[in-house]
């Protein structure tokens, strides 16, 4: 039988299973943004410094070197940036695997939130999770952020259980929340929010 594959690695890693990481940048508006979409670099990084600055009252809760770790997974990863012009208004990252993709973080600068650029961003990682035949897309969100919450909610993820402590240097919960993509054998539990 595994004569019919040209390698071992083709049995237990077959194509179906390959991740899709490729990007095309392009430009879309949003509200009344014009927004350009690309890939994320290691150039882009003091960038995303300063945005994650604006978001967090001053913290930078992910470091320089952590952002460029991130940035080097390739094969599994996704990581955009959103400019308008030259100021960087947004960014989201993802890791995907098989089975699940993972939203690893998702920031919008304070000034352009609420006008969908989030909500976009969701999209496109929903949507290349969907390319790759993932089962779900599962994320943390901060339990008391209800605002991201009621955006993840009304794109359909669901909160799953709360992860004690999970956010280190405030000491505060975090929210697991799963966006089925394909049914699914887990029994629900009532969980609300």
């Amino acid at each position: 039988m595994l004569k019919k594959f040209k390698t071992l690695n083709q049995f237990f890693h077959p194509e179906s299973n390959q991740i899709s990481m490729d990007f095309t940048p392009f430009v879309t508006t949003v509200g009344n943004n014009r927004l350009q979409v690309m890939l994320a670099s290691d150039e882009n990084i003091p960038d995303l410094l300063v945005l994650e600055k604006e978001v967090y009252s001053g913290q930078t809760p992910w470091s320089s070197f952590s952002f460029k770790t991130e940035l080097r997974k390739r094969k599994n990863s996704l990581y955009l940036f959103v400019y308008e012009a030259s100021t960087l208004v947004a960014f989201i990252g993802a890791r995907f695997h098989p089975r699940e993709a993972h939203i690893t973080n998702i920031a919008v600068v304070p000034k352009y939130q609420g006008q969908h650029i989030g909500h976009m961003l969701l999209e496109l990682m929903i949507e290349r999770a969907r390319q790759n035949n993932c089962e779900c897309v599962s994320l943390e969100v901060r339990i008391d952020n209800d605002r991201a919450k009621r955006l993840y909610s009304e794109l359909g993820f669901e909160a799953t259980f709360v992860r004690k402590n999970y956010y280190q240097d405030t000491h505060t919960d975090a929210v697991n929340m799963v966006l089925w993509l394909k049914p699914h054998r887990i029994r629900k539990r009532k969980f609300t929010l």
